[in-house]
């Protein structure tokens, strides 16, 4: 082996940049809900890295009702957190979640290389990840953010074979489904979590 690539692959082991796992993919994260008034205290995405992103935004009722900057982040493997459901008739919750759970890191990776493969003309630095609470189940997307009322959105041939891209019911941008997940239930807040007063 050439002793300056044998140097050069030393160098990646030890540092992860010249791993596509490190390479940042979203600079902004959403929150929201499609079933009603959530509140969402704490929740943690990690990367493959180490790196983490809060979504713990408060009250969420639209979807995606929150944004925010999550600096960079990179193929998400892990999710954590907690949230409740409010009870519109009652002034306080309904239920209270938690959910600790891997992320299939390989299977997000090729999701979000899909997407970033899929458009003829658009390129984009504005990326994000959306989460999605409704009730006990969460969703954790990611999207390039092409809007086709006022982007090229137009698709490369054959890019999406596994049929992993979801058009939005207005086709306003699309998204891969990194997790789908349902978390634990309790009619009361988990001791220790950001309710348990």
């Amino acid at each position: 082996m050439n002793y300056k690539l044998f140097l050069l692959l030393m160098f990646c082991s030890l540092f992860t940049g010249c791993s596509n796992t490190s390479v940042p993919i979203a600079s902004i994260g959403t929150a929201g809900s499609t079933t009603g008034y959530h509140s969402i205290r704490v929740m943690n995405i990690k990367d493959m890295t180490g790196a983490n992103a809060g979504f713990g935004y408060g009250a969420v009722s639209s979807y995606p009702g929150k944004s925010a900057d999550i600096s960079s982040i990179g193929i998400p493997n892990y999710i954590g957190g907690y949230w409740a459901k409010y009870n519109a008739d009652e002034d306080g919750f309904a239920a209270f979640y938690r959910i600790n759970k891997t992320i299939d890191s390989n299977l997000a990776k090729q999701k979000i290389e899909t997407l970033r493969n899929y458009y003829k003309n658009h390129k984009t630095f504005n990326a994000s990840m959306q989460l999605i609470v409704d009730g006990p189940r969460i969703r954790l997307y990611y999207t390039m953010n092409c809007f086709s009322y006022r982007m090229d959105c137009s698709p490369k041939e054959n890019a999406d074979p596994n049929n992993w891209i979801i058009h939005q019911s207005n086709d306003a941008t699309q998204l891969v489904l990194l997790f789908d997940g349902i978390g634990e239930v309790s009619d009361t807040p988990f001791p220790g979590s950001p309710y348990d007063k």
